[in-house]
């Protein structure tokens, strides 16, 4: 092998694209926020429990035999009591998120075509094969990578590469493994 030369460019294989960075909270709200306000899943996540608690108010008005008034009053509230309920978990589970990630201080995360490893402090590791994450969401400062059936996030803050090809490198590579939301 040449001296100097990469032996994955020499095999033909694509180099490993590597993100150093520190997760914040507002990457996984940014994230959440992403997939619940600009995909078809996420609107219905965000929509299905108002919807709920409006027809459980509606059939508890119609069971008690509520005045009109009375009744559009408990329409009222519950839609809000739901709306309200729902953001607060959102934002929870995007404050559940970032606490698992923070732990790991300094992140270093390797992308590739089989998927990606992320490092951190001490020997704290996690590695993602691209079956876990089918899916991905992208905004102007990160990618996030989701499950198919839960809003469970990984991401990866673009401010995090090493140049700034490798932002367009790392959507290429999401592109051929991943389905863009």
């Amino acid at each position: 092998m040449q001296k100097g030369v990469d032996h994955r460019q020499a095999a033909g294989e694509t180099t490993a694209l590597v993100f150093v960075y520190e997760p914040t909270p507002a990457d996984y709200e940014a994230a959440l926020r992403r997939y619940i306000y600009r995909t078809w899943p996420g609107r219905r996540s965000l929509l299905i429990p108002p919807a709920l608690i409006l027809l459980l108010v509606l059939l508890f008005a119609e069971l008690r035999g509520s005045s009109p008034a009375v009744a559009a009053l408990l329409v009222v509230a519950g839609t809000v009591a739901g709306v309200v309920t729902t953001v607060k978990t959102l934002t929870r589970v995007a404050r559940e998120q970032h606490a698992d990630m923070e732990e790991y201080g300094t992140c270093r995360t390797v992308v590739g075509d089989e998927g990606m490893t992320t490092t951190g402090a001490g020997d704290l590791a996690s590695s993602i094969d691209w079956q876990a994450f089918p899916r991905y969401v992208e905004t102007d400062e990160i990618f996030a990578l989701t499950t198919l059936k839960t809003r469970i996030f990984f991401v990866v803050p673009k401010r995090g590469a090493q140049d700034p090809a490798d932002v367009d490198a790392l959507r290429a590579v999401l592109d051929r493994n991943l389905r863009r939301l």
